[in-house]
């Protein structure tokens, strides 16, 4: 009972908006773990676990309920090597497969998740104390393997599903003092317009790209002219990008950087972030060091006006019926192809979604401070009026915001949070199929732990060795 509480608490109230620095577990009065040298923790069957895996399983923390001392952290993060291990080695056993292109995607949205939280590349370079390159080499290979494990969790819940009757004993079993409280949330969607670009703005930039080229061929320096001209945050550092490698920038900016020889500077070419031209300062094999300085067209005053008549057409169609909002935003929001796979959410009608749950209800805390500031005027159903907002590339669009509706804090019940009920339902019976799953292949499976003196209470019964 304890367990399926624990489960469901941390469920419903923990939400993913700590940021990377966040990650580092607190002190505690509590007896540390012991500290070694990097070396063999454990063996399960032809696996090994090292202590350095730890430190990247600390990593993952963040999109999990924090551990209240570290002796706890490091027995739960050792338990859960070990169950990684045992999964892996069936999975291997059973031949299940991993594409590499499914790997390196999932690094991508890690990193993206990490860069969110720390606020830039370079914050999250110094956050890791690695480049981007050298922390992708190092956890390409452990990423492969998680998802395997995951993949054998998958094949072992494939056929489990959950019955509405199922949901009501799972909520049942919860006693009622101990059923959570839930925050305000919401459902609140967007809408974003953005100003075209003409074909005089695009000339005239690329014009100004070419000037500078042509003083940098001269013999100006590409960093001095990078600093006072660059329209991103590499300005700052004479244009100079974190190091990258192959599928980690835009097509068209790869296709030119890799042609490069060292200290050679490229043509002007286009990108949807605007014109560039790049310097090769530097190739290791696959991976490239490179600076470039970026011009971006600029809107004019005629181009904010075709936006501005764009978004009042949506405007005016929402007076007519709030009903109108997801035609409104397939008919007139812009798409931002540079910016993420869905940014503005158009394929959900423009409605944010929770990152961890993928619901479409929201703590009124989760939600930028700037649009919780927007949706205290409205009520349910209603809309604003046209703003002014920026992309995170800096670019400026309009947006209306639409609050669907508004739940007020109150306990957990099955009318209200039904939704949140299922999926840790769901949870909660897949968890007890993969427990049963290690009980059998834990007692088949050759299992030595080198730390018998670690105050951990599962490790009577899974060392076998």
């Amino acid at each position: 009972m304890r367990v399926i509480i624990k489960y469901f608490v941390a469920f419903l109230l923990i939400q993913v908006t700590v940021g990377i620095k966040a990650q580092v577990v607190q002190k505690s009065t509590v007896a540390m773990p012991p500290q070694f040298a990097d070396g063999i923790v454990a063996i399960v069957g032809n696996k090994v676990i090292l202590y350095s895996e730890f430190e990247t399983e600390k990593m993952q923390l963040s999109r999990g309920v924090a551990l209240p001392d570290s002796q706890k952290q490091f027995c739960f993060l050792l338990e859960q090597l070990i169950v990684q291990k045992l999964m892996l080695s069936q999975a291997e056993i059973d031949s299940l497969p991993m594409e590499e292109d499914r790997v390196e995607a999932e690094i991508e949205n890690r990193l993206r998740f990490y860069q969110r939280q720390a606020g830039s590349i370079s914050d999250l370079e110094k956050y890791l104390g690695k480049s981007i390159g050298e922390y992708k080499a190092e956890i390409r290979p452990l990423m492969r393997e998680q998802m395997l494990a995951k993949e054998m969790q998958r094949v072992i819940t494939a056929n489990i599903k959950i019955t509405p009757k199922e949901v009501s004993q799972f909520y049942e079993k919860i006693p009622q003092d101990s059923l959570p409280i839930i925050p305000a949330e919401v459902e609140v969607a967007q809408l974003l317009v953005e100003p075209p670009i003409s074909d005089e703005a695009k000339e005239f930039a690329k014009s100004q790209l070419e000037a500078l080229r042509r003083r940098i061929l001269k013999g100006e320096s590409f960093e001095k002219l990078a600093r006072a001209y660059s329209m991103d945050g590499t300005k700052n550092n004479g244009g100079v990008l974190p190091e990258f490698g192959r599928g980690e920038m835009v097509p068209q900016f790869e296709r030119v950087a890799y042609k490069l020889k060292p200290d050679s500077i490229s043509q002007v070419f286009e990108t949807g972030f605007g014109f560039h031209i790049v310097k090769l300062i530097k190739r290791k094999g696959e991976r490239v060091i490179a600076a470039h300085i970026l011009i971006r067209p600029e809107n004019t005053s005629d181009d904010f006006s075709k936006a501005m008549s764009r978004i009042d057409s949506a405007y005016q169609l929402m007076e007519l019926s709030a009903d109108n909002w997801c035609t409104a935003v397939k008919r007139y929001s812009s798409a931002f192809p540079n910016l993420g796979q869905d940014y503005g959410n158009r394929s959900n009608c423009g409605f944010f979604a929770d990152e961890m749950t993928g619901l479409q209800k929201l703590t009124f805390d989760q939600l930028p401070s700037d649009i919780k500031k927007e949706l205290d005027k409205l009520k349910p159903g209603e809309f604003t009026r046209p703003t002014i907002t920026f992309t995170p590339d800096g670019r400026q669009v309009y947006r209306m915001l639409y609050l669907k509706s508004f739940t007020p804090p109150h306990v957990a019940n099955l009318v209200q949070d039904y939704s949140r009920i299922q999926m840790e339902a769901d949870a909660d019976k897949k968890q007890k199929a993969i427990d049963a799953w290690v009980d059998k292949y834990r007692k088949k499976t050759y299992i030595r732990i080198n730390m018998r003196n670690l105050e951990c209470d599962f490790i009577k019964k899974w060392d076998n060795g």
